[in-house]
């Protein structure tokens, strides 16, 4: 096994092959902790900055004290696509590469009840879905000169089965009763690997080589929201939402090495990666909004760390072509393997300063310690009985906090306030340390929108872009390769609409 930065590395920073007996790691924290999720077409026009105004469902996902300020139930849907944009760039060659996807980003009721009680005049009861956080993102790299293999990490893991065992297995085509199974093992079945008298294995792809990769990635963090909101006294607001994410992520990579030098007849070298992960979870928001003057409104809203209980299924194949065209084909296993992951917990405070009849505007500031995250060992029957101690150990050395800055502004427009015109825009730090990355990975956003009221109907239509950039390790943490870099680029068009009732 890597150690532990060189781990965080090579899988964290989003771009290294798995090479690992199973397909988790320190990279779900980041995955479903450091996210920047859609709301409403309201809230994703004005920045996601929101925390402290309310009478939206966007607040069982921020602060669910917002509940508390509405006077009306409200039924609404908010949809659109969302598309994720990536250029990649090693060396001096770049490439654009693209995904779309529909989404619907909220949808739910608030049912709002009065009260027999003066200082608590209502009570609402609240249901939503909010897809939290897409995860489109194609990634290709092609026909990029390096000088030396991925094929060298597989000599390392063999000369590590040979120091176990005292020979590589070669009895199973699965390539059972190995340590490395899903990459030095395919690698000896399929000829790239060959013994050495010198140091027991070798490559035949060489130090010089032509390097094609591709990702592809889809998926959602989903969240079923249920949340409860009051108001006492018209002057401070309570509310609680129960949070169940749902986890849905596939990733699919085509790794090809053309072999420069073909001294021993080998031609080119593929290595394909399938992982899919699923799985639930639950956590906890709690909240609350008060006005301090009739302009000025605070908030301060917990979110709890989650725990996600995860089932993923991974495999690969490795697949040498010959000189003479023929080829020779290695299968992994299928690895299904169930584990938990405990996402950050964050605080969130907010202000908003009402305009007047002109409008609003809302800040909100974002606490988040990365390194608060954890994988943990599953109970279930696909459990591995494995204690991610080196994961958990990365995620401390590489993470760090986060803190995440929004502002919003909603003007009202139009003869009878009927028109809004909405912008807004935001900025998280990097969740990395330092030194475990060399690319800016701080995260910025900003969107535009607009609504429009016409009695108990609201219509809404939101555009908002984010874009950061991260370092790309397809080469191995042991490689004397520098790092490539990826800049990501994540929009949505968003339309919404609902009904007061």
């Amino acid at each position: 096994m890597m150690n532990a930065l060189s781990t965080l590395i090579a899988g964290v920073v989003l771009g290294a092959l798995s090479f690992q007996l199973s397909a988790q790691n320190e990279s779900d924290v980041l995955r479903y902790g450091w996210i920047d999720p859609l709301h409403s077409a309201r809230v994703t026009s004005m920045g996601g900055a929101f925390g402290a105004l309310g009478a939206d469902l966007s607040c069982l996902g921020m602060n669910p004290a917002g509940l508390g300020l509405y006077r009306r139930g409200d039924l609404s849907v908010s949809a659109g696509i969302q598309s994720g944009s990536t250029e990649s760039q090693w060396g001096d060659r770049k490439v654009d590469a693209a995904g779309n996807a529909l989404i619907g980003s909220n949808i739910g009721v608030a049912l709002t009840y009065p009260s027999v009680d003066a200082d608590w005049p209502f009570f609402t009861l609240a249901v939503a879905h909010q897809n939290r956080n897409p995860f489109v993102q194609n990634i290709n790299i092609q026909g990029v000169p390096a000088n030396s293999s991925v094929s060298d990490l597989f000599v390392t893991q063999a000369q590590e089965d040979a120091a176990f065992y005292g020979f590589l297995s070669t009895d199973s085509a699965l390539g059972e009763g190995v340590i490395f199974p899903f990459g030095a093992a395919l690698a000896w079945q399929s000829g790239l690997l060959e013994p050495d008298n010198a140091s027991g294995y070798s490559t035949l792809a060489g130090d010089n080589v032509l390097v094609n990769r591709t990702i592809d990635r889809s998926g959602r963090l989903a969240e079923t929201q249920i949340g409860f909101g009051t108001m006492y006294q018209d002057w401070i607001s309570f509310g609680l939402t129960l949070g169940i994410p749902k986890v849905e992520y596939e990733e699919t990579s085509k790794h090809t090495e053309e072999v420069n030098i073909v001294s021993n007849n080998l031609q080119r070298w593929e290595y394909n990666e399938s992982l899919r992960i699923t799985g639930r979870g639950y956590l906890l928001r709690v909240g609350a909004l008060a006005r301090v003057s009739a302009a000025l409104r605070v908030g301060l809203a917990y979110q709890s760390r989650s725990r996600l209980t995860l089932t993923d299924t991974y495999n690969t194949d490795l697949q040498t072509t010959w000189l003479d065209n023929s080829s020779v084909r290695a299968l992994s296993p299928t690895s299904n393997a169930e584990y938990l992951v405990y996402t950050p917990d964050r605080t969130t405070l907010s202000a908003s300063f009402l305009l007047g009849k002109l409008g609003v505007l809302n800040a909100d500031y974002v606490r988040s310690d990365m390194r608060r995250g954890e994988l943990g060992e599953s109970e279930g029957p696909l459990a591995l009985n494995y204690d991610s101690k080196e994961e958990n150990e990365a995620v401390q050395q590489g993470y760090r906090v986060v803190h995440q800055a929004r502002v919003g502004l909603e003007l009202r427009v139009g003869e009878n306030d009927e028109f809004r015109i909405r912008g807004g825009g935001g900025m998280s730090t990097s969740p990395f340390a330092r030194e475990a990355v060399q690319s800016n990975a701080n995260r910025y956003s900003a969107s535009i929108g607009g609504g429009y009221r016409i009695g108990n109907v609201h219509v809404s239509a939101a555009w908002r872009t984010a874009w950061h950039s991260e370092d790309f390790y397809f080469m191995g943490a042991f490689s004397p390769e520098p790092p490539g870099t990826l800049d990501r680029r994540s929009s949505a068009l968003i339309f919404g609409a609902g009904l007061r009732l």
